[in-house]
């Protein structure tokens, strides 16, 4: 049974077709149950005595939890959550399909999304972790798609914190926030236990600072955690709002490059957090010329992510095609992006007319010494 208050919201929806317009997989798909309305209606049956079938379950693992619809809604309502809830309900049903139940499973043996050894998480990144101390003012916490699949993205962080002449941290057995498996299965008991883990981890650091680099940790670090009793005695910053502050208070400098660049606003980073402004300041810091896509900061359209892209490549290749795109059309030569789960869906289905760096990349490259 869905909850009282994902009932109210899914009653709502299932009559309202505003959003639809907005919705990255329904625009990709045209189908119309990848709409926000389109599963308000099943959960509705669902809740009027229909039985969940495959079908159904599959469909809401059809969605990116981009929240679009959300930001939109004019009346305040919220699919993600019964979204989220229909994905329990699956778990719960036994539908799970097989090609999502082997992430779920890959998550439960080895923490991460990606299925691989805890041990090899940071292989990428040793020589940059070595030498930092047991425990520092500010811990970074990298996340797992920085640290198995863009450790690039992660190794540039920590070169410009090294040279802002920040002494920082990482945790040497970094676990997962919970944030992979809570998308998958929903919020239950299962998720907030794999988050009381880090949680304590994080607070045993005695940091007065965590930096985030993933834009989908930050917002279950920020948000979810106050809500699940896990409460962090640090403060929790992303990565570019850290580094703006670091620019901002002079501690780095940069050679102009002149490069003429558009932007993605990752969707939790631009919905989730509402954070527009400080990856545009490190931009202009470093010389670059913005030319904005016609959807832009909270109205962006979500490129999909790491997630979705374990158990449905071919959705984010749709999803991050459609971007692609969007950026081609400002004219620019460069796409930036400032989460490593948009860096690394994008370049799977990167245009060979146009370059794809990170924000930390760019601005490690024009540091200036």
């Amino acid at each position: 049974m869905f909850s009282e208050l994902a009932t109210k919201h899914a009653e709502a929806c299932r009559f309202c077709w505003m959003c639809r317009h907005l919705c990255p997989i329904g625009l990709v798909t045209g189908k119309e149950a990848n709409t926000p309305r389109g599963k308000g209606l099943l959960v509705s049956m669902y809740e009027r005595g229909f039985d969940m079938d495959s079908n159904m379950a599959e469909i809401m693992y059809e969605c990116l939890l981009c929240y679009s619809c959300v930001d939109d809604c004019k009346t305040g309502f919220e699919p993600p959550i019964f979204i989220r809830e229909g994905r329990t309900e699956a778990v719960i049903n036994d539908l799970v399909p097989p090609y999502v139940q082997r992430v779920i499973d890959a998550i439960a043996k080895t923490g991460n999304m990606f299925g691989r050894p805890h041990g090899e998480k940071w292989r990428g990144l040793g020589e940059e972790i070595k030498d930092l101390p047991e425990n520092a003012e500010v811990l970074l916490y990298v996340g797992n798609t920085a640290a198995f699949e863009t450790p690039h993205i992660a190794r540039a962080v920590m070169s410009l914190l090294k040279k802002a002449g920040i002494s920082f941290t990482v945790l040497k057995d970094e676990p997962g926030t919970g944030i992979e498996l809570g998308d998958l299965i929903g919020f239950v008991e299962e998720v907030r236990a794999m988050a009381k883990v880090c949680a304590d981890a994080i607070n045993r650091t005695g940091a007065e600072t965590v930096v985030v680099l993933d834009s989908y940790d930050a917002v279950c670090l920020k948000h979810e955690y106050p809500r699940w009793g896990c409460e962090l005695e640090a403060e929790v910053v992303t990565a570019t709002s850290f580094l703006a502050q670091l620019v901002k208070a002079g501690k780095l400098e940069f050679n102009k490059s002149g490069t003429t660049v558009t932007y993605h606003d990752g969707a939790r980073l631009a919905r989730n957090l509402y954070e527009h402004e400080s990856a545009r300041e490190l931009l202009a810091a470093v010389g670059a010329k913005l030319e904005e896509m016609f959807l832009n900061r909270n109205l962006a359209k979500d490129c999909g992510n790491e997630l979705v892209s374990r158990y449905h490549p071919e959705l984010m290749h749709a999803t991050a095609k459609a971007r692609w795109v969007e950026a081609q059309q400002t004219g620019a030569s460069v796409l930036i992006t400032a989460c490593p789960q948009s860096y690394s869906v994008l370049s799977r289905v990167k245009p060979e007319s146009m370059e794809l760096k990170d924000i930390f990349e760019l601005l490690n490259e024009h540091v200036a010494l």
